[in-house]
């Protein structure tokens, strides 16, 4: 009966060394595998973090860019603002021109653009004094001129036309002003800004 409960002993000793054996087994699959996922589940995580971060980057970048062309918009807007009333400033100061400085004016915008003939027609709100019959007389002895002395207009500006042979050219001074701004703009803001 020995040798019997030592075969039994033996047995039973194989067994419980083949369950253990198993269960560690078991137990280093399963901790494998374990590891396995969390490197899988990290190296996920750290993918989609780096995902965010580039996407917080370029929201930052975009957020950033918009606010410095919103600010240079609005810098640029108050520029505009200001060369628009600069030049407000100067019609209103060329409209409250004396008599002399009217007709000074006029014969200089004459002689500069090469025109000594024609009808001067005064703007609606130019006072009738100012190219008065007298002075467009004088005007044309002193500087051999052929000029004539038309209607009144009865726009609202400051200024005249001169007709010549059908033709009308402009002095109205806010369509000057507005020639000098469209041509001189970007010069004059870059003058009065840099």
């Amino acid at each position: 009966m020995d040798a019997i409960e030592t075969i039994i002993q033996d047995i039973d000793q194989q067994a419980e060394d083949k369950r253990v054996t198993q269960k560690n087994e078991r137990i280093k699959e399963v901790d494998q595998s374990f590891a396995t996922e969390k490197q899988k589940i990290e190296k996920t995580h750290e993918e989609q973090l780096a995902i965010q971060k580039e996407r917080l980057r370029k929201n930052f970048r975009q957020e950033k860019n918009r606010n410095i062309v919103q600010s240079r918009q609005k810098r640029l807007k108050r520029k505009q603002q200001y060369l628009d009333q600069i030049f407000e400033d100067a019609y209103q100061e060329m409209a409250q021109w004396d008599v002399q400085k009217t007709r000074d004016f006029a014969l200089t915008s004459l002689k500069e653009n090469g025109l000594n003939t024609g009808k001067i027609i005064p703007a609606g709100k130019t006072e009738a004094s100012v190219y008065s019959l007298e002075w467009i007389q004088e005007v044309n002895r002193a500087e051999d001129m052929a000029l004539t002395l038309g209607e009144k207009n009865s726009d609202q500006e400051h200024g005249f036309l001169l007709e010549v042979s059908g033709v009308q050219y402009n002095f109205y001074y806010r369509e000057l002003l507005a020639e000098v701004k469209k041509s001189s703009s970007s010069e004059i803001m870059q003058n009065l800004f840099s």
